[in-house]
C-alpha cells in the first residue's frame, strides 16, 4: 500500500470520527447512553427548566414525588450546567404534555445520569402534570442589574445599583465590578435574591461601566452565576438655570440681559447661550454668566438655553442644557399724528373742523416719533387710500394747491413699516376738512348796502324835522298841490319802511356769512340789491325837490296875506 493511499485513508478515518463526535453532541446531552435530556418550559433556559427526559422516540417529564435539591445536582452535571441552586416543584416552569416517564426519583448525587437514580420504571406513577420537576443550575444563570434613578447621574446625586437573580431560594453572595478591570467594588452577602450597591454623592470617578454576578457555596465550593449585562454610570454636571431681564415680552430696541448660573463645585468653565440661530461662549471664574443683548430686534427672537462646559479630571465635561426662555419682540408703534396747514392764510380752525377757503392752498402733515426704520404713510380721504409717501425723518406731507368743494370731508393718516418680512401699521386720528367761499366776496355787497344807508339816513332826518305845509293863499291852486303831495308824511314813512326792510336783509346777510351755501341762495346777485338801493335813493331826492318847490308856493302866499293885511 503506497504511503499517498495511507494519508487518504487516515484523513478519511478522522473525518468520521468528527462526525460522529458532532452527531452525538447535538443528539444528547448527557454522558450516559441512550437517554437524552434537556430543560425546557416557560422562561426556561439552557440550564434551568422543566426537566424532560427521551425515551421510546418520545419526550416525557418526571413527577416531583421526593424531588430535591440531590436530583437536581445530578441533571446539572449531567447538563454541564454547574451545580443545582434550586429544585422548583409543582410545575414551575409549566405544565408538559405527553408521557411522565419517571416518578419517586431518589438520587444519591454522585450519579452521571438521573435514569442511574433509583427509580420506579419508566412510565410507572401516580401524578399529573401540574407535579413536573425543574431545576436551576449555577451556570449561566445571569444576574440583572439596573440603576436607581435611571439615565444620566448628576453630579453629587445618591444612586443605588441593584443585582437580582430570578430564583426563590438563596443564601448567596453578589459580587459588584467597575469598569471592565472586574475590580469588585462590594461583595454583598444576601439572604434574597437582589442586593443593592448605594453611591452617595457621585462625582466624575464612579463613572464607568458596572457588572454583577451571584455566587453561592454548596457542600463547601463557590459556584458562580454568569454576569449580568453591562450598566453604563455617566455623571453629568447640574443642569444650570437661567434667566431673562426684563421678563416677558420686551419691546423693540430695548436691551436685554440673559444670565445663566449653575450650582457646582468645578468653577472655571465657559457658558453656552444657544438659540436656534447660534451659540455665543463665554468664559466665567464664577458660577453665572452675564449675555447682553442692545437693542433687540424680531431677529433676536427665539428661544434661548444655557450648557456649561468645564475639565475635570483632565476631560471635557458637559451640564446638560437648561431649560428654555423665550424672547418675544413686540413692535409698539405709537399713533400718528395729522396736522392741516395753509400757508396763503386760507385756514380757519372751527371747533368741528378746519376750515379752508376754495381757492387756497392747503398741506396735510402726517409724523410718528418711533425708533423704527422709515416707513410709507398712505393718505386716507373718506376710509379710501389716495396716495402714498415714503416717510423722511418719520414724516410726510401731502399738498393740495387749490382747495374745492370736491375736497371736502375726512382725513386720516395710516404709518407702515416693515421688519423681518413682518408688516406693523398704526392710523391717526382722522380731520375734517371743509371748503368755503371766499368771505370778501360775501362781505363786499353789504359793505356796499351799507354804505347806501349811511348816506340815506341824514335825507330821512331833514325830512322827518321839515316843518308841515300851511294853508295856500287866496287864488293859489292849493288843490293842485295837495293832490300831487296829498300827504308828504306818508312819503316819508313808506321811506322808513323800505329802509328798515332792507337794513334788515343786510343784517341777515351778515349773520350768514358763515353759512355760504344759504347766502349764495339768498342773495346770489347782491349787485342786484346795491342797485334797487340807489333807485330808491334817487326817486327821494327827485320827490324833495318837488316838495321843496311846494314849500316855496306855501311862503309866497304868506307874503301876500301879510301885504293885504
Amino acid at each position: 500500500m503506497s504511503s499517498d493511499t495511507s494519508s487518504a485513508i487516515i484523513r478519511m478515518l478522522k473525518l468520521l470520527l468528527r462526525l460522529s463526535i458532532v452527531r452525538f453532541l447535538l443528539t444528547t446531552s448527557s454522558p450516559a447512553a441512550g437517554f437524552q435530556i434537556r430543560l425546557v418550559g416557560s422562561g426556561s433556559t439552557r440550564c434551568s427548566g422543566r426537566v424532560e427526559i427521551y425515551h421510546n422516540d418520545t419526550w416525557g417529564t418526571v413527577c416531583d414525588d421526593g424531588w430535591d435539591l440531590q436530583d437536581a445536582r445530578v441533571v446539572c452535571r449531567q447538563l454541564n450546567c454547574g451545580t443545582a441552586v434550586s429544585a422548583p416543584y409543582g410545575a414551575h416552569f409549566g405544565e408538559g404534555v405527553g408521557s411522565i416517564w419517571l416518578d419517586d426519583v431518589a438520587c444519591l448525587g454522585n450519579e452521571t445520569s438521573l435514569t442511574a437514580c433509583q427509580h420506579r420504571t419508566f412510565g410507572r406513577h401516580n401524578c399529573g402534570h401540574n407535579e413536573d420537576a425543574g431545576v436551576i443550575c449555577s451556570a449561566l444563570l445571569k444576574p440583572t442589574i439596573f440603576m436607581n434613578p435611571p439615565g444620566v447621574v448628576t453630579w453629587g446625586q445618591d444612586i443605588g445599583i441593584t443585582c437580582l437573580i430570578s430564583v426563590n431560594r438563596i443564601g448567596g453572595r453578589f459580587l459588584f465590578t467597575h469598569t471592565l478591570s472586574r475590580i469588585p467594588k462590594l461583595n454583598s452577602t444576601s439572604n434574597s435574591s437582589f442586593a443593592t450597591f448605594n453611591i452617595a454623592q457621585v462625582t466624575f470617578d464612579n463613572e464607568g461601566v458596572y457588572e454583577c454576578q451571584f455566587q453561592i457555596q454548596i457542600l463547601g465550593q463557590y459556584f458562580k452565576s454568569l454576569f449580568s449585562d453591562h450598566l453604563n454610570l455617566t455623571v453629568s454636571l447640574p443642569k444650570p438655570s437661567i434667566f431673562m431681564n426684563p421678563r416677558g415680552e420686551v419691546t423693540w430696541g430695548q436691551d436685554v440681559v440673559i444670565t445663566c448660573a449653575i450650582t457646582t463645585q468645578h468653577l472655571g468653565g465657559t457658558f453656552i447661550l444657544q438659540t436656534t440661530s447660534g451659540s455665543v461662549r463665554q468664559w466665567s471664574s464664577a458660577d453665572s454668566a452675564t449675555f447682553s443683548i442692545h437693542q433687540v430686534n424680531l431677529d433676536k427672537e427665539g428661544l434661548y438655553q444655557c450648557q456649561y462646559q468645564t475639565r475635570v479630571s483632565s476631560r471635557d465635561v458637559n451640564s446638560p442644557l437648561s431649560d428654555s426662555v423665550r424672547l418675544s419682540v413686540t413692535v409698539p408703534l405709537l399713533q400718528p399724528t395729522i396736522d392741516l396747514i395753509s400757508a396763503d392764510g386760507g385756514l380757519h380752525w372751527s371747533p368741528e373742523a378746519a376750515e379752508v377757503t376754495k381757492g387756497h392752498s392747503f398741506v396735510i402733515n402726517c409724523s410718528i416719533s418711533s425708533q423704527l426704520p422709515e416707513g410709507v404713510f398712505s393718505l386716507f380721504f373718506c376710509g379710501s387710500n389716495i396716495t402714498d409717501k415714503p416717510a423722511v425723518n418719520h414724516s410726510a406731507s401731502f399738498e393740495f394747491p387749490v382747495a374745492e368743494y370736491e375736497h371736502q370731508g375726512n382725513y386720516s393718516c395710516v404709518y407702515e413699516v416693515a421688519l423681518s418680512s413682518r408688516t406693523f401699521s398704526g392710523v391717526t386720528t382722522s380731520i375734517s376738512v371743509i371748503v368755503k367761499l371766499s368771505l370778501l366776496l360775501l362781505v363786499s355787497p353789504v359793505a356796499a348796502g351799507s354804505l347806501v344807508l349811511l348816506l340815506l339816513v341824514p335825507v330821512v332826518i331833514c325830512l322827518v324835522r321839515k316843518r308841515r305845509p300851511q294853508a295856500m293863499p287866496p287864488g293859489v291852486p292849493q288843490l293842485a298841490v295837495r293832490n300831487h303831495y296829498e300827504d308828504p308824511d306818508d312819503e316819508v314813512e313808506q321811506l322808513y319802511v323800505n329802509f328798515e326792510q332792507v337794513k334788515g336783509q343786510l343784517e341777515q346777510a351778515s349773520g350768514l356769512v358763515d353759512a355760504k351755501i344759504a347766502v349764495r341762495i339768498h342773495y346770489e346777485d347782491p349787485e342786484d340789491e346795491v342797485e334797487q338801493l340807489y333807485e330808491n335813493f334817487e326817486q327821494v331826492t327827485y320827490k324833495k325837490r318837488q316838495w321843496e318847490q311846494a314849500s316855496s308856493v306855501d311862503e309866497d302866499h304868506d307874503d301876500y296875506e301879510r301885504e293885504e293885511q
